[in-house]
């Protein structure tokens, strides 16, 4: 190509750019006339490349794009609800992302800026995900109902814009950095195909800018060939190869990039799925993404006609993942937090499989809300997870049910929080004990303690929270002791490893949890010296609120004041030796406690941190009570009728445990 004719073209249409910018568009044209078969476009543009007429060339082009016929992405990005609001703020320069709100003056809109580095703390994935161009989404959905070509302007300036400014640099995984091999994947695998496809039709879009951006998504997609990762970050990258190739066949590399990215996703589903349908990391979240990775590539491989080129494997694999999201649903139908996550909806899984992987009871059963369909068949409604290692007891499938979450496993390939035996506990969809899912991924105070044992559901020695290393998964089902029937469920599981930032061994600590059908959890937390000294052992429990009361009768019992629909008492069992309670709000020294880290729909703010501790033992066994108390209903009582023997009111209904038969 005659480079200096071309740049001479683009400046004539674009005269408003300086020669940088025309020569970084003259590259990308280069690049992708370069890469197109000519034959595909058709005699127009064969004979305008012959003549070196590049007017023409980019005319005939951009007219096969605008006329080409409509791709069924029906299940992939057209069923996405749009929102008119951050539509309106994207086209006037202002964004939110990861909880923080930044308009750019003037509207000017610099994609290497990270406004964490004024506002604080310092969060790299602002600029990251900021540079994911999700707003685009928006933008389209706002355009198609009002037909406003304001939105395709802004959109043309902003794609402009970000092709000038941005470039692949040498660390291009590094902070600041717009060419992430993941914001890459996600913009190919999403925002920038909805844009194309929402945009291409408007004579609003110039036919250079309609060119850019194909040849920019396939330098994109030519990036992540040449440096693929690895766990669910390969998962969206071979995603976003895979449509850019299946929806851009014109050009000569698509056929062997296809191929390329099907074999990376086919082989990282089968390695990343869990035999209990868990993916590897233990986080809903990423499960989710690794999930819709593995449903886009199947929603395009049919609609373009390769379905065949999937094994029945890798569609087994997407039930097993829905089947587990199922188990693990929580009364609300939603995810329990585990590791980093935010809140997921269960629907996030069986809604696509609906859709795709044909009926089953419990999908529409989730789907519709408990309306139609039913939940999924076993011995009871509680469910193991022996790979994962979670533990779910609950009552019934019922939208009031009660509801435990019991870690028992491995720490997860990535996305990691020192929580092993945590709990996470819910009455209907009210959580009562929490897990906030870690935080956002910033640099803060308020995140390592969001992912650390101090924020969690477990046990301090000595002040010490766990801190393990290992084992980051398991290859052989967990034994919890698991049992479940139409009384109780029960697990146990033991944390022997290190505590601390030393990595010390001082203690052992085994946890039991029962679960009394239908409304009571018998917790049992053993510690045991390990090196033969005397320690200091402390229990917490985490609750969104700030403010708890004292149970009447029972000494060291506090029940929640959440001003909802349910409550939870916490009543201490163990009576043993000098018990101290403690409620801590908002605490940052000597230790972060008493906060609720939130994540995208939460953002960070005060709650209560319930600790009792024990000093300077070499055993103790502390027992506690968790029951769900409806709101304005009578408090529970608790008797101790002979030793080890306890009766426990609730409602108008007795239950009587033996807390020294143990708790099976």
């Amino acid at each position: 190509m005659d480079m200096d004719k071309l740049m001479t073209w683009i400046r004539k249409e674009l005269p408003e750019i300086d020669r940088e910018t025309a020569a970084i568009y003259g590259s990308h044209l280069k690049e992708l006339f370069d890469s197109i078969s000519p034959e595909s476009i058709g005699a127009d543009f064969c004979h305008a490349m012959t003549e070196r007429d590049y007017a023409g060339a980019v005319k005939a082009c951009a007219n096969y794009y605008r006329s080409k016929p409509d791709v069924d992405l029906s299940g992939l990005l057209e069923d996405e609800d749009y929102d008119s609001e951050t539509a309106e703020k994207a086209v006037k320069g202002s964004f939110r992302e990861v909880n923080v709100d930044w308009t750019f003056p003037e509207g000017k809109i610099d994609f290497l800026f990270d406004p964490t580095l004024v506002k604080g703390p310092r969060n790299h994935e602002w600029l990251w995900q900021f540079n994911r161009h999700s707003y685009w989404r928006h933008m389209v959905g706002a355009y198609r109902e009002t037909g406003d070509e304001g939105y395709v302007k802004a959109f043309e300036n902003q794609l402009l814009n970000w092709i000038a400014q941005t470039k692949a640099p040498a660390e291009w995984n590094a902070p600041g950095s717009a060419w992430r091999t993941i914001e890459c994947g996600i913009r190919l695998l999403g925002s920038w195909p909805m844009a194309f496809y929402g945009f291409r039709k408007s004579r609003e879009l110039s036919d250079i800018a309609l060119l850019l951006m194909i040849a920019s998504m396939h330098r994109q997609t030519m990036h992540l060939v040449a440096h693929p990762t690895s766990a669910n970050w390969l998962m969206m990258e071979s995603n976003g190869i895979y449509t850019f190739a299946a929806l851009f066949p014109e050009l000569t590399d698509s056929a062997e990039n296809r191929r390329f990215a099907a074999e990376n996703l086919i082989v990282e589903l089968s390695g990343q799925i869990l035999p209990d349908g868990m993916q590897y990391e233990l986080s809903p979240d990423y499960q989710g993404v690794v999930y819709n990775c593995a449903a886009n590539f199947y929603v395009l491989a049919l609609n373009l006609g390769y379905g065949d080129e999937i094994p029945e494997s890798f569609v087994e694999l997407m039930r097993g993942t829905t089947r587990a999201a199922v188990l693990l649903s929580t009364p609300g139908f939603t995810q329990p937090r585990t590791n980093d996550t935010y809140t997921i909806m269960t629907d996030v899984f069986t809604g696509r499989a609906e859709k795709l992987l044909g009926n089953d009871p419990s999908w529409r059963y989730v789907n519709s809300e408990r309306a139609e369909g039913e939940p999924p068949a076993g011995e009871t409604a509680s469910a193991f997870l022996p790979y994962a290692g979670f533990a779910v007891m609950r009552s019934d499938w019922g939208k009031d049910a009660a509801y435990l979450c019991f870690d028992v496993g491995p720490l997860g390939m990535a996305h990691m929080h020192q929580d092993k035996l945590n709990i996470n506990l819910y009455k209907g969809s009210q959580e009562l004990i929490y897990d906030d899912g870690g935080g956002q991924y910033e640099i803060s105070k308020a995140r390592d303690y969001g992912v650390s044992g101090y924020g969690h559901n477990t046990v301090l020695v000595d002040g010490l929270a766990q801190n393990r290393r290992e084992p980051r998964m398991v290859t052989e089902p967990i034994d919890a002791g698991w049992i479940t029937n139409d009384t109780f469920d029960y697990a146990a599981a033991t944390y022997d490893d290190t505590f601390g930032p030393d990595y010390t061994k001082p203690a052992t600590h085994k946890r039991e949890v029962r679960f009394v059908k239908p409304e009571l959890f018998l917790v049992t937390d053993t510690l045991s010296s390990a090196d033969g000294m005397e320690h200091d052992y402390e229990v917490l429990f985490h609750l969104d609120t700030t403010r708890v009361k004292p149970l009447p009768g029972i000494p060291n019992g506090v029940i929640s004041d959440f001003g909802k629909e349910y409550e939870v008492a916490m009543i201490p069992l163990d009576g043993e030796g000098e018990v101290e309670l403690r409620t801590i709000s908002a605490a940052t020294e000597p230790q972060t406690q008493g906060w609720y880290v939130g994540r995208n729909e939460a953002t960070l703010h005060e709650a209560i941190t319930v600790s009792r501790r024990i000093r300077g033992v070499k055993e103790f066994r502390f027992v506690t009570l968790l029951i769900p108390v409806r709101a304005g209903a009578p408090l529970p009582t608790v008797t101790r009728e002979s030793d080890g023997e306890v009766a426990v009111v609730v409602g108008n209904k007795t239950y009587r445990l033996n807390l020294n038969a143990g708790n099976r």
